[in-house]
């Protein structure tokens, strides 16, 4: 029998399996997080067999973690929307291309991210390439030029002046921005994946308040799935770092998502906590200090019961640092302050967006 004739038959059999009204995201999620957590221990056995080690700088033991667990979510994301959106195909019909941008997106940040893990790039360097990972939706060019502001305002970028500007521009900032965001906050045990999970989850409520396209809410629900899998072995005592191949790779795929979904403004917002990282390797790059201040974040001073604090003059470096210059804590306290502080932006973001 024919392939089309089969096809044609199987779906008159079962017509309402489509997918729809949310089972799709549904799906994604489950099974990103399901490769996730059954990958992510096989990755690890992996890379301590192969000598992909690195010292846990934060504890006194300075205790040898495998590394390069984005690999992991690499598969779990892709595999898992493909899974969904190829059932989808058979069922019926499903524009691909936002699902292959947003995979091809994820996979040209994420090799950048390996590149970087492996010969240590600069971070203006990082910056100019991942933007150019943006160029997968500039070839499916999904519409409307617009990002949804809140008030039922829309920041149209009709004309041809503008439309060169949100593509040729605004895109690739966007993308570049919310990748090396991810990055440039991380550094603790179930920090990355822990961000990168929380604002998934907020963006994937904003997209389904704001009326996003359907590929939208599947792409952030795939992101949370596989970075909720990834935190389970990332959260502390840390059994994997999840390297700049993942905070590099997550991060660029949640900027396609906000495009794709024209969420831009609530992304922002969701990342909110970054921000204070970014300000701070811009004026300390201005200042010839980054170097100095990557040495200070490595070298944290740890107290005899445990807790951290930076070292004299460093307290103003990072976010993190500034809250241990505050208040010295555990490892474990301080993502839960840090995470805390990107659900409460992520809070923000989903009310603003049903204003």
């Amino acid at each position: 029998m024919p392939m089309s004739s089969w096809l044609s038959g199987y779906q008159s059999v079962i017509p309402s399996a489509n997918l729809s009204d949310g089972l799709a995201s549904l799906v994604a999620f489950s099974l990103a997080l399901l490769f996730a957590l059954l990958l992510t221990p096989r990755l690890i056995r992996r890379m301590r067999a192969g000598g992909m080690t690195g010292p846990d700088v934060n504890k006194a033991s300075k205790t040898e973690v495998a590394e390069l667990g984005g690999i992991s979510a690499i598969f779990a994301f892709s595999v898992s929307l493909s899974l969904v959106v190829g059932f989808q195909k058979l069922l019926g019909n499903i524009a691909e291309p936002p699902f292959l941008a947003a995979i091809s997106v994820y996979f040209m940040a994420a090799m950048i991210g390996l590149i970087d893990d492996i010969s240590s790039l600069k971070r203006r360097h990082k910056a100019i390439v991942i933007a150019f990972s943006a160029l997968p939706l500039m070839l499916v060019h999904l519409g409307p030029d617009v990002i949804r502001l809140p008030l039922g305002i829309d920041a149209r970028f009709d004309g041809e002046w503008w439309y060169l500007i949100y593509w040729l521009i605004a895109v690739p900032i966007g993308v570049t921005g919310i990748s090396n965001a991810m990055n440039m906050s991380a550094g603790y045990n179930g920090l990355e994946s822990g961000q990168i999970s929380i604002v998934s989850f907020s963006l994937l409520t904003v997209a389904a308040v704001q009326g996003s396209p359907e590929y939208a809410l599947m792409i952030f629900a795939a992101l949370a799935g596989c970075s909720l899998g990834l935190y389970y072995f990332n959260r502390f005592p840390a059994r994997v770092f999840i390297g700049d191949i993942g905070t590099l790779g997550l991060g660029a795929a949640i900027g396609a998502g906000a495009i794709l979904g024209h969420i831009e403004f609530y992304g922002i917002i969701a990342i909110a906590p970054a921000f204070y990282e970014a300000i701070a390797t811009f004026y300390y790059g201005l200042r010839g200090e980054n170097g100095r201040r990557r040495d200070a974040c490595h070298n944290p001073v740890i107290l005899p019961d445990g807790r951290l604090q930076p070292v004299p003059g460093a307290g103003r470096y990072t976010l993190a640092n500034f809250i241990l210059s505050k208040r010295p804590m555990t490892e474990r306290n301080l993502v839960r302050v840090l995470l805390g502080l990107y659900g409460l932006s992520g809070a923000v973001a989903i009310l603003l967006s049903g204003v």
